[in-house]
């Protein structure tokens, strides 16, 4: 995955955030006692009263003491609010509701194998799914640990759709990544590296986790780009045809779907 240089959802950032806002406060209280040196000093006129004058200095020292607090209580208060982080992607947990006959209660932990059919789609082999890898992948070799498939929708045995996945069942290293980013970063660096715009997110259905799609050009127009992550898998799909990104969410939700065991 690309490592961006901020990212604004992080804990480190949120840290910063509060960081930030508790200088400016610390800023101004200094600037406030040195300001009001003086005026909280006054001294005795000539025949004037000691006592009344101690009285002036602790009523204006109290004063400078009401304010103070008012500043850090109103920094404080702001900086609990801006400290926003969103969770670690590893902090997700890749869950389905029980399903009656499966005895698998709601936060068992799923893996993904990459169904044969989906929502129309069929999963390419043999010879169709040799061609289309040598012409999609163009003998570029893929990263360690991460699993393709190459789905056609009406039989005629050209790419309709593609998705590559990594899931830390079998790349231990998407665990160390995923304890570092949350969702949304993974998904900004995804759909940057694609090029892609109008990203949107969807209701990434019962597995929880995130699911986005987005434009990206393509040889004859616009294609559809869609990522699900969750905390053990992240998976990447192209729409080869142009459709709405509706559609698209809708056949990467249901070939997620389908891919988790």
């Amino acid at each position: 995955m690309i490592v961006a240089s901020v990212d604004p959802t992080s804990q480190s950032y949120a840290a910063g955030q509060v960081v930030g806002v508790l200088s400016v406060a610390v800023v101004a209280i200094v600037l406030l006692w040195r300001l009001t040196r003086s005026w909280r000093a006054p001294s005795t006129a000539v025949g004037g009263d000691p006592a009344s004058t101690l009285r002036e200095e602790r009523k204006r020292r109290l004063l400078i003491i009401g304010v103070t607090v008012l500043i850090a209580v109103g920094a404080g208060l702001k900086a609990a609010a801006s400290y926003n982080p969103e969770p670690r992607a590893s902090e997700t947990v890749a869950t389905a509701p029980v399903q009656q006959g499966t005895g698998a209660p709601a936060g068992t932990r799923r893996s993904v194998v990459l169904p044969p059919g989906f929502a129309g789609y069929q999963l390419m082999t043999g010879e169709a799914a040799e061609r289309t890898e040598a012409a999609v992948l163009a003998a570029r070799k893929m990263p360690e640990g991460l699993k393709t498939g190459f789905y056609d929708k009406d039989g005629d045995e050209n790419l309709d759709l593609f998705v590559f996945v990594r899931s830390a069942e079998w790349d231990p290293k998407i665990l160390q990544e995923k304890a570092n980013e949350s969702i949304a970063q993974e998904f900004r660096n995804f759909f940057a590296g694609s090029k892609a715009r109008n990203v949107t997110r969807f209701d990434p259905g019962p597995y929880g986790g995130g699911l986005s799609c987005g434009l990206a050009q393509g040889p004859d127009g616009d294609q559809a780009v869609c990522a699900w992550s969750d905390a053990t898998t992240f998976a990447g799909v192209r729409m080869v045809h142009q459709t709405t990104l509706n559609e698209a969410a809708q056949a990467t939700l249901a070939l997620r779907n389908a891919a988790m065991k």
